[in-house]
């Protein structure tokens, strides 16, 4: 096959060339758009990154879109978006804001109260202090008509929520809602109260109707401050963090139960590798613990006892058949596989205890 001749060699370089100036030119145009959209919805980033499941990815998103939603915020470059989003129908709260849990909170405060005593007016909102109802009777599962259970929370429910559902006895028919990221102290990421009410509306068909007890595990993600529409902080670790923190914890509880319709069982949070965090997690532990006591029908399971040695953290605990296990995570948070397995025996016996389960 004869070569090509110089000129058409060199005219088809030409139009290589020419081809590849277009290229680079798109090729930058795109880079620049989704610059240009990563500055503009900084705040969308931080909330899908919120959202995901804990590992590397979501670490890189939010190492890098926590600062940029911060910049942008102070330099008022996210206004187009707030704009563009309140134009199309969807008005977004601002931090820490105008959400049900919030607002259901600040009116215990307002009542003076911490929400152990206080019945609200309607679900979910505060009224005014009164003697927590006594808790409907409980019924007597069988394996025919089963114990509906919902375990639900953050991350921690992973692992923990299909542990009980698989070691469970035939009297407790049980499904997991894992809300990866959430928590008590940002309702403008993701709403509890809100959310409790849709869980025990009775609409999923896995459970046969509404939940007769749901098993709380949560607060991974709730050692940070508390923001205010106002602009207050209630720093984390503060005395005026755990109140509202109980507050909030009561608003969710009294939904979950009904005021004593339905059972739950809030699990306490483990003991966290890392000092500061652990410190939180005492606080919060204590704080959910004092509003299950004032909410009927709601209980509170510590489970350091069985999560830690002499109540530090451990990497390797006691498992079944009393060998040493590797029990929890990288993170020093999150338990592994037979980690769930200790926890969600303990869970399972407070529950057959209390309703009298074989």
């Amino acid at each position: 096959m004869p070569a090509p001749s110089p000129a058409r060699h060199r005219a088809r370089l030409a139009r290589v060339e020419a081809d590849a100036v277009p290229a680079r030119r798109a090729l930058l145009l795109v880079v620049a758009v989704l610059g240009l959209l990563a500055v503009l919805r900084a705040p969308a980033m931080v909330h899908a990154g919120e959202g995901m499941r804990p590992g590397l990815t979501r670490t890189i998103v939010l190492s890098a879109a926590r600062p940029l939603e911060r910049a942008t915020h102070t330099a008022r470059l996210d206004a187009p978006d707030r704009w563009l989003t309140r134009a199309f129908g969807h008005p977004s709260a601002p931090r820490g804001g105008d959400s049900e849990l919030a607002t259901a909170a600040s009116r215990y405060a307002e009542a003076g109260t911490d929400g152990g005593t206080t019945a609200p007016d309607r679900p979910g909102h505060a009224g005014t202090p009164t003697a927590p109802p006594v808790p409907a009777p409980l019924r007597s599962p069988t394996a025919a008509d089963p114990l509906r259970v919902l375990v639900t929370g953050d991350s921690l429910t992973e692992s923990l929520g299909p542990t009980i559902t698989n070691t469970a006895p035939g009297t407790i028919r049980a499904r997991t809602e894992t809300r990866f990221g959430t928590g008590l102290v940002r309702p403008d990421f993701f709403d509890w109260a809100a959310h409790a009410r849709d869980q025990v509306a009775g609409r999923n068909p896995e459970l046969a109707g509404t939940p007769e007890l749901i098993i709380v595990a949560m607060g991974g993600n709730d050692g940070q401050g508390i923001t205010f529409p106002d602009g207050t902080v209630l720093p984390a670790g503060s005395a005026g963090w755990e109140a509202e923190y109980r507050r909030r914890a009561s608003v969710v509880m009294r939904i979950w139960t009904g005021n004593g319709a339905r059972r739950l069982l809030w699990l306490g949070l483990p003991p966290a590798r890392s000092h500061r965090l652990n410190g939180y997690f005492h606080q919060l532990n204590a704080a959910t613990a004092a509003a299950a006591a004032g909410v009927s029908g709601a209980s509170y399971l510590d489970l350091t006892p069985w999560l830690s040695k002499d109540g530090a953290y451990s990497d390797y605990l006691t498992g079944a058949g009393g060998r040493d296990v590797l029990a929890r995570s990288r993170d020093g948070v999150h338990l592994t596989l037979d980690g769930a397995r200790i926890a969600a025996a303990h869970a399972l016996d407070a529950v057959r205890s209390t309703w009298q389960l074989r």
